[in-house]
């Protein structure tokens, strides 16, 4: 490991087939950052020259290879075993920044001894869900019943916590984009090698939460682009192909962590929100095909995989069983 930078944090990047999602990253971190962080890309064999692409970064930058594709949670975990800086900035290669807040997240993060993200937008500048209240008990039904738009604010920050304009406490963070203090991190995983991809960062912020470690949605500290169009396009042949995986790792991670029947209430209530909004769009024109794959893939997330235990040992920790 280098020694630590002034600033104070280290950024890590996990790629897999999308070294031109990479590429703009890189650019946008060059025009926004002043080159004093060192950005850390971990590689899941990738045959598109990813390594090129990191060193288009204009400060220090490592670029380590697994040879193979070990999956996010692992490759992340390697990352962030290598940061000598007391943050860490987690970052998806689909995102791009846009401004100079990832210092500010950090900062956050180090102050509140805990993992805090950023306000992420869809490319068309549209809010993106980025966080999320409780998944279990009352609230996932208040989401289901009342839509966020009517929401007051004491009732959002417990449903959708991401349409708020101040920093909030969560139950976890959208993946694209978790700043932590380095050492919490570690002492995470950050996150369960288990699940391959997805439902990572669901699992990630209950785990915190059950530590004792808080996190938070942080809108004002800095806001990013996520595409939504990295590694999981390239495993599912299209945007919304990932869902189907997703919705069974989600039921999986809510089921260890809650135990079968608070999963399986948290469950019927994510079909429930589903099958309102899709009534709701309808006769306005305005259901699409998200809408759909969303609702077909909760129905389908039956029976979700089993997760053995989530203790870490390592980069690598344990392997669940599945």
């Amino acid at each position: 490991m280098s020694a630590p930078s002034p600033r104070g944090y280290s950024i890590v990047v996990v790629t897999h087939e999308c070294a031109r999602h990479l590429g703009a990253l890189v650019a946008s971190l060059n025009e926004h950052l002043d080159g004093s962080q060192e950005l850390i890309v971990v590689d899941n064999a990738s045959s598109d020259a990813p390594a090129a692409v990191a060193g288009g970064w204009k400060g220090r930058h490592r670029f380590i290879e697994l040879g193979e594709n070990a999956g996010f949670g692992v490759a992340s975990n390697v990352g962030v075993a290598e940061v000598a800086e007391p943050a860490t900035v987690l970052l998806n290669p689909d995102t791009e920044v846009l401004d100079d807040g990832l210092g500010r997240l950090a900062a956050a993060a180090l102050e509140l001894g805990g993992l805090i993200g950023p306000r992420v937008l869809n490319p068309d500048g549209t809010i993106q869900p980025s966080a999320s209240g409780p998944e279990v008990g009352v609230w996932p039904w208040v989401r289901a019943l009342v839509p966020g738009a009517v929401q007051p604010a004491a009732l959002l920050a417990r449903t959708e916590p991401y349409r708020l304009e101040r920093r909030v406490a969560v139950s976890w963070l959208l993946g694209a984009c978790i700043a932590g203090p380095t050492d919490v991190l570690r002492r995470l995983g950050p996150f369960d090698p288990a699940l391959h991809m997805y439902g990572e960062d669901v699992d990630l912020g209950l785990r915190a939460a059950a530590a004792g470690i808080g996190s938070w949605l942080d809108p004002g500290a800095c806001a990013l682009f996520h595409h939504g169009q990295g590694s999981s396009v390239v495993a599912h042949g299209s945007r919304e192909g990932w869902r189907a995986a997703g919705t069974l790792n989600w039921r999986a991670v809510l089921r260890r962590a809650y135990g079968p029947r608070r999963e399986w209430l948290a469950w019927r209530a994510l079909r429930l929100n589903l099958r309102l909004r899709l009534l709701a769009k309808a006769p306005l024109g305005r259901a699409g095909e998200r809408d759909r794959r969303a609702l077909e893939a909760a129905i389908a997330a039956d029976p979700p995989p089993v997760l053995g235990d989530p203790a870490h040992a390592g980069p690598n920790g344990p392997r669940g069983s599945r």
